[in-house]
């Protein structure tokens, strides 16, 4: 591995998306889950969140599997 390699970075990177994604992930199956009325905002955030750390993680494991 060369000083300069990117993938130790960039699997730390992937690895705290995968922890983010599951935290709102499941703040959002826990709101639904409870019916509980919580801000419209808050739920919005969280699924905009959960989309884009998706897309990101996404990006990223492609970046990695490139050779």
């Amino acid at each position: 591995m060369q000083r300069d390699d990117p993938k130790p970075e960039t699997l730390k990177h992937l690895a705290m998306l995968r922890i983010l994604y599951g935290a709102c992930s499941t703040a959002l199956d826990a709101f639904r889950a409870a019916d509980n009325p919580v801000d419209d905002e808050l739920v919005a955030d969280l699924e905009t969140m959960v989309g884009r750390t998706q897309g990101e993680i996404e990006r990223l494991s492609a970046l990695l599997a490139q050779p």
